[in-house]
């Protein structure tokens, strides 16, 4: 296995850290890694990316893992011509004022970037908020590049946030947001608001029901409706194989009645057409980030990546 440190941009011109691992034979086959909310990360696993990037390039796959927009709390614009100044190259990014929709970007550069090192065959993993943004980018992508999708340890971050802050709180926080978004973006959520240090654009991305954020809706299938969204819409548009796997004791499905249910809600939200497309395994024992499980889940995607 080959290791390279390398630099991305995003097609809005965002520099963006990563790792390609490479096998040691030539491959077209490459792999895209989406950590997910915030310090979760490339940098910050390293032994489940090295785990991972082990088992997809000794089935003769390449993984680029990168730190997208959502990691950290700041971020620089790269110009080849230098024509702006340095203070004004920089603005306040990472988790607290991304938002889901901008991951678009960030994916194609990926592809871009990937392509341009003559790649050609493209695979996209998602865990935790990295599965949102799968479903996201395929329902706004102008034309996906990756021929199979991999959603790992999907959450209902809204539906989380709905039980964590309580009906009264979260309503008073989505419209605290809604309030501010268009006059002041990037202003911060108050402590009360249970939502600190988040932006209010981040927050009512993440806190609206009827967003692009809310793309597994356990909750609202489970207990009550919240939005007017269609259930799992985004999820609905995908067209192209796909796995979803889960930990058997995440503890995020816990809150839904557990991996079981999800996954049922999965398969109740897919086609008779895709089901023919899209493959479900349960990690048993395993949590939210497969903790401890690390091989295991590296295992099962990469194995399901090389049958084709």
């Amino acid at each position: 296995m080959r290791l390279e440190l390398v630099s991305l941009e995003s097609t809005d011109g965002i520099e963006l850290p990563g790792l390609l691992f490479k096998p040691a034979a030539d491959t077209k086959k490459a792999a895209v890694w989406l950590h997910g909310m915030g310090d979760n990360a490339v940098f910050y696993k390293p032994e489940a990316i090295n785990i991972l990037a082990r088992a997809l390039t000794g089935k003769g796959i390449a993984l680029l893992a990168f730190n997208n927009r959502g990691a950290h709390s700041a971020k620089s614009l790269k110009f080849a011509d230098e024509t702006l100044a340095e203070e004004d190259r920089r603005f306040r990014g990472g988790m607290y004022y991304e938002l889901i929709a901008d991951c678009v970007k960030d994916i194609d550069g990926a592809a871009d970037f990937l392509q341009g090192q003559g790649f050609s065959t493209l695979y996209l993993i998602g865990l935790s908020t990295g599965a949102n943004k799968i479903c996201a980018y395929h329902a706004r992508a102008v034309q996906s590049p990756f021929s199979r999708y991999v959603l790992a340890g999907p959450g209902d971050d809204t539906g989380l946030w709905f039980m964590e802050l309580g009906e009264k709180k979260f309503w008073e926080a989505l419209r605290y947001a809604a309030r501010y978004v268009k006059t002041d973006p990037l202003k911060v959520m108050p402590k009360y608001t249970g939502m600190y240090p988040f932006s209010v654009q981040s927050a009512r991305d993440i806190l609206d029901p009827d967003g692009a954020y809310n793309t597994f809706p356990f909750h609202e299938a489970v207990h009550e409706r919240i939005g007017g969204k269609p259930l799992f819409q985004e999820y609905r548009r995908i067209d192209r194989p796909a796995l979803i796997i889960i930990g058997g004791q995440d503890e995020y499905a816990e809150r839904v009645g557990g991996a079981a249910r999800v996954l049922k809600l999965f398969m109740k939200n897919t086609s008779n057409a895709m089901l023919k497309k899209i493959d479900f395994i349960t990690v048993p024992e395993a949590d939210h980030a497969f903790s401890g499980h690390e091989s295991e889940f590296a295992g099962q995607v990469a194995d399901w990546l090389a049958y084709e």
